[in-house]
């Protein structure tokens, strides 16, 4: 069943999880909207319900917690975001899916 309220968007985005507790993963950004991530970790010591922040880079950072792991990666929820980070996420779903257009055999 699907629960999201905001359509997410495809992406191949390098990003760096940094827990509360210390720990710093990289990982990849598959698909992302307004509310949340889906971010692909090779391992995963992050725990549901845990707050990490969410490092882009070049682009700043976003901070959610952990809505749900698995064995290819992690769910995370943003919280409060604000109108410039929403134009942002905006943005980088735009950039994306231009570049997908532009790879595609005529």
């Amino acid at each position: 069943m699907e629960h999201r309220l905001k359509k997410r968007c495809q992406v191949s985005l390098g990003v760096t999880v940094h827990g509360r507790d210390g720990i710093t993963l990289q990982g990849m950004a598959r698909d992302i909207s307004t509310d949340g991530i889906f971010i692909q970790l090779d391992q995963s010591t992050v725990s549901e319900n845990a707050v990490v922040k969410i490092e882009f880079s070049h682009s700043g950072y976003l901070q959610g917690w952990v809505a749900h792991t698995g064995d290819e990666g992690i769910g995370v929820m943003f919280r409060s975001i604000s109108h410039h980070e929403k134009e942002l996420i905006g943005q980088l779903c735009e950039k994306t899916h231009s570049m997908a257009k532009s790879t595609e055999a005529p």
